[in-house]
């Protein structure tokens, strides 16, 4: 499957998400999303912390504690849920 920016092969869940980031109002609002979904996307292809695996591994090279890991995964779970409300996230 060849993809090339004059014909990306997209799905459509791929393309609403590019379509929602150029929406956005702001140009540093549009940077430090782009920043957040960098981190958090190497953070889901490289989950490394102390911990066990379901099967009795390691997680990998300890990049963060069992703690860290489980805070990022809590809030993805608040974000989840506020999301399928449709209600913001409580600013702090």
């Amino acid at each position: 499957m060849s993809q090339t920016i004059e014909h990306p092969e997209l799905s459509a869940a791929e393309w609403k998400l590019i379509q929602e980031l150029r929406q956005l109002p702001d140009e540093r609002l549009r940077s430090r999303v782009h920043t957040s979904l960098q981190e958090l996307l190497y953070f889901f292809q490289n989950p490394r912390c102390e911990g066990m695996g379901i099967e009795g591994f390691p997680c990998g090279e300890p990049r963060s504690s069992c703690e860290d890991c489980h805070q990022i995964w809590e809030t993805l779970d608040r974000v989840a849920e506020r999301s399928a409300k449709g209600k913001p996230m409580d600013c702090k």
